[in-house]
């Protein structure tokens, strides 16, 4: 009897824990994807890779156990619902004055899509998820 007073609070708190953790998003996949006529960049994440291409090159880089964890916070803070409906800061991609640009988030069966916005100036909740993703790659905006 005594040892089931300790046995149930600790049960407990494990099945909470359990509970809090399956909140957290872990994506399976993200793509950046930024292009017009003359111009493309696209970024994957997969697993620990990070894979780039641009019309001039491509290629694929390791991504070390922190920087996936900064990813997976990122997403996270994200309202994955409703980033198809964030609204642009600017329209330069209209006149062919920045790249069309957009995310698509992929956890589990399921895809989101971002709004298409201009590259280097995505809505204030992608932000932090673009400037990741290019410096991961070394690659300029």
């Amino acid at each position: 009897m005594k040892y089931l007073k300790i046995i149930v609070p600790v049960v407990f708190l494990l099945m909470m824990n359990c509970a809090a953790q399956n909140n957290t998003k872990e994506f399976d996949k993200i793509v950046y994807k930024a292009q017009t006529r003359g111009s493309l960049v696209q970024l994957t994440i997969e697993g620990n890779k990070l894979s780039y291409k641009t019309y001039q090159k491509e290629g694929t880089k390791e991504v070390t156990k922190e920087q996936l964890e900064e990813l997976k916070r990122i997403v996270n803070e994200l309202n994955l619902d409703e980033i198809s409906g964030l609204k642009a800061p600017s329209e330069k991609r209209i006149t062919d004055g920045a790249l069309h640009a957009e995310f698509a988030i992929k956890i589990a069966d399921k895809e989101y899509k971002s709004s298409i916005f201009d590259a280097g100036n995505p809505p204030k909740e992608l932000k932090k998820l673009e400037d990741l993703l290019y410096s991961l790659s070394d690659l300029k905006e």
